[in-house]
């Protein structure tokens, strides 16, 4: 036993990580990154993590548990929050968690799963979850790594653990960027509750009602009013919760952070229950969604306690959190292909490029950008997490460290452009999207605009993955939407072509993977 953990920890210690690079230099406000080829150390690294997963695999025939009891001895929070773990070391652990496949040894499902002789449920059962699948990687893995799931991956939330007609089918959205994400929505939220913090005190001291419009980032959440009192009136807010919290998670907006995200979809996809969780749970039990045991440590009642530890959570949401950033990639021109195929393609070729720009402006004519805002600014880079136990924290710039491609510092903007295609609001898509249950306090007509980068490589689309293609997300837009798909129908079959090729190119930077 202990040579298996020994040799896991010289893995993880021996790992390159993301790398560091000096600071960012000013990029265009537009600017699609070169085509390169990959690289001879990209295709050795590749094959080193494949190797890498191979060889865990045996570790855990031999010894089952191995990693996850390795992992916890090399990143304890207390190491992390004293900065005695490396970022690449978490980095490292992070992405061999997320591409580990949990076992019961692990603490996978529950004691009552087990008993009953259905370890796995399709259909979720309540809040508390299936678990339906034993990782990340299972269904997030849709055009490479920590990517989309296809429609056989959906996950059937809030059901009555028998038909999927008592569910709601959500599909497995892609992970990209998402560091840079929650720093946004940080930002976002801390301009709202700057607003309602300057109307009361303008309210109390004017001895007046006041109000005020709720914009962040240019994007409007509805009107705010304040008594002269400084009673708080939300009524007129829009897209966001009363507490004017931006929660940039999950299909209708329901988690602020990514720690809290990854932390409640390990419960419910795996049945894995982290330490923060149980210990939430003992000063304010939740059973509905971390079970009835009634061992305070092992809620689900499997009988494995601290099934994952803050400091193994932390390296989870690091390696999600420094991951790449999608890419705008217009279609190349004739002269980037091998002279062998030029005969394939010389007909349409050239009239790509033109194409590709007249989508990019149909896709604001229509009226897409309104909600799918190509680009928001973040002013700080700096992604921060922690266990909430410590008085530190994690924390690190994404705009120079993590994998690339990666934010670029624009100095016309005064920030870093994220062309995220979104405007991180909640909206009304109709009845015929409406959910069978609410989700976390919100509404059943109201979703979270995707955000749209890489979204050539996440089909299919739309919150249950019934879309196959572009036509049929843009046709299932109802309510708030409908005007910009009746747009959309308008449109010629030349002008419906260019909008594609504009929703193609944003894409992920292309990179090998060895299975």
């Amino acid at each position: 036993m202990k040579r298996v953990l020994v040799f896991v920890l010289v893995l993880v210690a021996g790992c390159s990580g993301p790398a560091v690079v000096p600071e960012p230099q000013p990029a265009a406000t537009f600017a699609p990154l070169p085509r390169d080829s990959l690289s001879v150390e990209a295709a050795r690294e590749a094959h080193r993590r494949a190797e890498l997963r191979r060889h865990l695999r045996y570790l855990e025939a031999i010894e089952p548990g191995a990693l996850l009891r390795a992992t916890a001895a090399a990143v304890p929070e207390e190491k992390i929050d004293a900065g005695r773990v490396s970022l690449a070391e978490l980095y490292e652990v992070g992405r061999l968690l997320f591409e580990h496949e949990y076992s019961f040894t692990d603490g996978l499902g529950s004691g009552r799963r087990a008993r009953d002789g259905r370890p796995f449920r399709r259909v979720h059962e309540g809040r508390f979850g299936g678990p339906e699948t034993t990782g990340c990687t299972s269904c997030h893995w849709r055009g490479g790594p920590a990517g989309a799931g296809a429609l056989q991956d959906n996950s059937f939330l809030y059901g009555d653990n028998d038909s999927i007609e008592s569910a709601d089918a959500r599909n497995p959205p892609p992970l990209q960027g998402v560091g840079l994400v929650e720093a946004l929505a940080r930002e976002m939220s801390v301009d709202l509750q700057a607003i309602r913090t300057r109307l009361v005190r303008e309210a109390r001291r004017q001895g007046t009602n006041v109000e005020s419009e709720l914009v962040s980032k240019g994007v409007r959440f509805g009107v705010l009013r304040v008594a002269a009192d400084g009673t708080v009136n939300t009524s007129g807010v829009e897209g966001v919760d009363p507490d004017l919290v931006i929660k940039p998670f999950g299909w209708k907006g329901t988690f602020a952070t990514l720690r809290d995200f990854v932390a409640e979809s390990l419960q419910v996809h795996f049945g894995i229950q982290s330490e923060e969780l149980v210990r939430a749970h003992r000063v304010q039990p939740d059973p509905d969604l971390l079970g009835r045991g009634t061992d305070p440590l092992d809620p689900d009642g499997d009988g494995v306690t601290q099934e994952l530890t803050a400091g193994q959570l932390t390296a989870l949401v690091s390696f999600l959190a420094l991951g790449e950033v999608p890419v705008i990639r217009p279609p190349e021109t004739l002269h980037d292909f091998e002279p062998a195929a030029k005969h394939l393609i010389a007909p349409t070729a050239t009239v790509f490029l033109d194409e590709w720009a007249r989508g990019r402006h149909l896709f604001d004519d229509i009226g897409c950008a309104s909600c799918h805002v190509p680009m928001l600014v973040l002013k700080d880079p700096v992604f921060r997490t922690g266990s909430g136990t410590a008085a530190g924290g994690l924390e690190f710039d994404l705009s120079r460290q993590g994998e690339t491609p990666r934010v670029r510092y624009d100095p016309r903007l005064q920030g870093y452009p994220l062309w995220l295609f979104s405007d991180m609001k909640r909206h009304d898509l109709g009845g015929k999207n409406t959910s069978r249950h609410v989700d976390h306090g919100v509404t059943r007509p109201y979703y979270l605009t995707r955000r749209l980068w890489g979204l050539a490589n996440s089909p299919p689309y739309f919150h249950d993955g019934h879309a196959p293609w572009f036509d049929h997300a843009i046709d299932a837009h109802g309510g708030e939407a409908a005007e910009a798909r009746k747009a959309f129908h308008s449109l010629s079959r030349e002008g419906k072509g260019a909008l594609r090729q504009y929703l193609l190119s944003l894409t992920r930077q292309r990179r090998l993977v060895v299975p």
